[in-house]
């Protein structure tokens, strides 16, 4: 019989051979909503002085640029990474891509309207001498505030307040524009790419600036996914295989399912054996790199790719894809209807139900985003991009006819990309720089403060969330009740905060910068 991962409050779990409750064996856990589903018993406080014990770190793995920000899976005792790993190789070709506007401090300007663009660049580069040091941030703190929307003031207003700050040294918007033109073209030395850069007639110290920030090297990368002993950290086995260096984009998280592990990388989802780490199948992407974590349901595996895409789960072939639920970075949920297994999907811009079996779209709805469905019952509740509404609960239906929405919040946030609980009636929503707590059934709000929790998921383990704070450099024990507000104290752990922790048993598993960690709690 295959074997699905299905949440607990929808189907009967049926699990993968040699998979556990305890274990935390895809995105999301057992039952893909964050609920750690063994019962175990966890310490009642945390505290920096007595944090949990770190009992192993594995070999380097590289993040960010260089390998993502996907987490781990744990099952069979055994602790699985996928990573798009990157390598800088010396090359005589130059080029002025992203890289490099990135090490230029390039930002998108389009939120802010090409008039909007001018009067600041004509602000910048007349700013009155005497406006200097304190009086200066004051300044561009008050203009950035007057003339930015709130929802712009998040993603660009410290940008902005630093270019006044360096006044005329700035780079232009003018300058950044020039260079987007040849973003594509491959100098064929550094001396071809300087002469180029020199014709345009930057200022001397802008010129230098964009030449030393052009990279001597190229990016190149193989697919990677490594198993780790759960108990040391020792690698078991390592699969590898040249890829496409797709950046931190991806991002995606593997799961593990009657002995195989699939793992969506640079340019491959891949089926490889848990045993031996050997490769089963491989079936092509659509969308290179994407951060949306295989979904299993039955004889299928699910991902989000640009399209929520079907495969076989024995050999890989595509069986569809469906356009309606789009992008690359959501995952996937599924619902059980009572007749036939649904995929939730968080698209673009679009919340959407798929027949699992025909890739038929049921139904389309407000949403879209980042973030993972959770469900409960009838009930789905989704983080949302849309503005007005960011945190929407929705009443399934069976009849395969659209959702009805029960309720809707909106908060604005730089990020909407971190995934709800659900638990004993209500939503925790740990992100988006809040904590949130509100009743499932209503939508009134129990508690909701700022925070420093942005875009990682939280789990629920004993009656406890854990989150990240401060970019990863903290996790947060918060006790679940809607009764208040309480943290139970928080540790320091140093982990990569895009990422998302995994628990099984009483230990925590996670990525850092440079490799995966393992703490326990006594």
């Amino acid at each position: 019989m295959k074997r699905s991962l299905l949440p607990l409050a929808t189907a009967m779990v049926i699990l993968p051979s040699g998979v556990s409750l305890a274990d935390w064996p895809q995105w999301r856990g057992p039952t893909r909503n964050g609920v750690a589903a063994a019962d175990v018993k966890l310490p009642d406080t945390l505290s920096e002085e007595a944090p949990p014990k770190k009992v192993w770190e594995s070999e380097a793995i590289p993040s960010d640029h260089d390998g993502g920000h996907g987490s781990v899976a744990v099952a069979g005792g055994k602790v699985y990474v996928s990573v798009v790993w990157h390598r800088d190789e010396p090359t005589e070709v130059r080029m002025i891509d992203s890289r490099a506007m990135s090490n230029l401090d390039f930002r998108g300007t389009d939120a802010l309207g090409a008039e909007l663009v001018a009067q600041m660049e004509q602000e910048r580069e007349n700013l009155g001498r005497r406006l200097r040091g304190a009086a200066l941030d004051a300044w561009a703190e008050e203009w950035m505030k007057s003339h930015l929307d709130p929802k712009t003031q998040l993603s660009l207003g410290s940008w902005v307040v630093g270019r006044f700050k360096q006044g005329k040294a700035a780079i232009p918007i003018k300058v950044y524009d020039q260079l987007k033109t040849v973003g594509s073209r491959e100098f064929a030395n550094q001396a071809e790419m300087e002469a180029w850069v020199n014709e345009q007639g930057f200022d001397p110290a802008i010129a230098k600036r964009i030449i030393d920030a052009v990279p001597s090297t190229k990016k190149l990368a193989n697919d990677v996914v490594l198993c780790l002993d759960a108990d040391t950290g020792k690698t078991l086995w390592r699969f590898e295989t040249p890829g496409f260096p797709s950046g931190r984009g991806s991002s995606s998280t593997p799961a593990v399912v009657d002995g195989k592990v699939f793992a969506a990388l640079s340019e491959h989802l891949y089926a490889i054996d848990t045993a031996s780490g050997k490769e089963l199948w491989r079936a092509k992407l659509s969308k290179k790199g994407p951060a949306s974590s295989p979904l299993v349901v039955g004889d299928k595996v699910y991902l989000q790719q640009n399209a929520l895409t079907a495969y076989d789960v024995a050999t890989g072939k595509e069986w569809w894809q469906n356009k309606d639920a789009n992008g690359s970075n959501p995952s996937p949920a599924v619902w059980n209807d009572g007749k036939r297994d649904l995929i939730l999907c968080n698209g673009t811009k679009s919340f959407v139900g798929v027949d699992a079996a025909t890739g038929e779209t049921l139904w389309t709805t407000d949403g879209g985003g980042d973030s993972t469905p959770s469900i409960s019952g009838d009930l789905a509740v989704i983080v949302s991009n849309k503005d007005g509404k960011n945190l929407i609960a929705y009443r399934l239906k069976p009849d395969g006819s659209g959702p009805e929405q029960v309720w809707s919040r909106d908060f604005l946030a730089r990020r909407y990309g971190a995934s709800p609980i659900l638990f004993e009636g209500h939503v925790y929503h740990l992100g988006s720089e809040r904590h949130l707590c509100v009743n499932l059934a209503n939508g009134e709000t129990a508690w909701d403060r700022p925070a420093s929790s942005s875009i990682s998921s939280p789990l629920l383990a004993d009656g406890k969330l854990f989150i990240y704070e401060n970019r990863g450099g903290f996790i947060n024990m918060i006790k679940a009740s809607p009764a208040d507000y309480e943290s139970l104290g928080r540790a320091k752990v140093g982990a990569l905060y895009c990422a998302s922790p995994a628990i099984s048993g009483k230990r925590l598993y996670f990525r850092t910068a440079g490799n995966v960690t393992a703490f326990e709690f006594p």
